[in-house]
């Protein structure tokens, strides 16, 4: 029998009793399309702004580290429920939510499906709006995100 007689041990048990539940709970095709959309938010982070979550740019058009502009935010959060004010899209945290609750809405098949994700259909999206994947002007963004895509 095993005898907890501190906080610490009741919170270490907690935490692992949640990692084992979470890991219980997550199949493998989830934890693979997370690992999937992560790796490229951090790609999009560094071509976007080498990963300064206070850059300003576009003449001050977009912000933060995955340089949103304030009509792509408006977008992504009015049908979303995510909240928040423009100048939060400075904490990535909530650019990257932001960047999901706009690929829900516009990459939804290539954004959430295992199956069908595709990063080129997503940034090139991210850089040219809802109808970007069709833009010739992002396949040289798609390029750069490319590059970058190996070494994350």
């Amino acid at each position: 029998m095993v005898r907890i007689d501190d906080n610490i041990h009741m919170k270490t048990l907690a935490i692992l009793l949640t990692i084992l539940f979470v890991s219980a709970t997550t199949s493998p095709a989830q934890s693979t399309l997370r690992q999937k959309q992560e790796q490229l938010l951090n790609a999009l982070i560094l071509v976007e702004s080498g990963g300064n979550d206070k850059a300003i740019g576009d003449n001050g058009k977009a912000i933060g580290c995955l340089q949103i502009h304030k009509v792509y935010w408006t977008d992504a959060v009015e049908r979303s429920g995510l909240g928040g004010s423009y100048v939060d899209c400075m904490r990535r945290d909530y650019a990257k939510c932001v960047v999901r609750a706009y690929m829900n809405r516009y990459a939804k098949a290539a954004w959430t499906d295992l199956n069908l994700f595709n990063a080129e259909t997503v940034a090139r999206i991210h850089n040219g709006g809802p109808k970007g994947y069709r833009k010739k002007a992002t396949k040289k963004y798609w390029k750069k995100i490319k590059k970058v895509l190996p070494l994350l």
